[in-house]
């Protein structure tokens, strides 16, 4: 009789994520990973299979729990300008409220992009979705595919400075939204 498992996946996936976001793939032991997760060498490789495989429900989980409620609003059928600039200043606001982990895509993609090419896979295949998510809310401009490319190399920047720098990002999340809005007609 096969014994069931006595703990909670989605909680599991989420501590190992925030361990690989804040150390990156690499740098994440599997004993940090059983300190955060509270599971046993056996348990984890029993139940992801492996530290990759955990890695990416952990990546997978980041861009659903953590980055889809920024992008829902640009992503919704009568998004517009005015959404562009708010998602910005969320940023800001995330930003304020602590999070110095930078972007745990943007981060995949500077240490896996020539070790793994399910990785990459994942990373273009987010930053082809934010890259729509701004198109599609700028669409009533005549330039919004110019402006769907500056804005997601805007939001990587930001991102990648937020790690470096919380202040100095909240200032340029306030002053790219600042920038949107001019630039989208808002």
């Amino acid at each position: 009789m096969a014994r069931s498992k006595a703990f909670d996946d989605a909680a599991v996936v989420t501590a190992a994520r925030d361990v690989f976001w804040a150390n990156g793939y690499v740098a994440s032991s599997l004993a940090q990973l059983q300190s955060a997760t509270g599971l046993s060498k056996s348990s984890l490789y029993e139940t992801y299979g492996s530290k990759r495989a955990l890695f990416d429900r952990a990546l997978r989980d980041y861009i659903d729990t953590v980055m889809s409620p920024f992008l829902a609003p640009l992503e919704r059928p009568d998004a517009g300008p005015d959404d562009i600039v708010a998602f910005f200043r969320a940023f800001a606001d995330y930003f304020r409220a602590g999070s110095t982990w930078g972007c745990l895509v943007l981060n995949t993609s500077a240490e896996l992009r020539h070790l793994d090419d399910a990785a990459t896979a994942t990373v273009l295949e987010f930053q082809a979705r934010l890259r729509a998510a701004f198109q599609h809310a700028a669409r009533a401009n005549e330039q919004a595919e110019r402006h769907a490319d500056v804005l997601t190399a805007w939001h990587l920047g930001l991102i990648a400075t937020s790690r470096m720098d919380s202040a100095r990002a909240i200032e340029l999340a306030e002053t790219i939204a600042g920038e949107a809005g001019l630039r989208l007609g808002r």
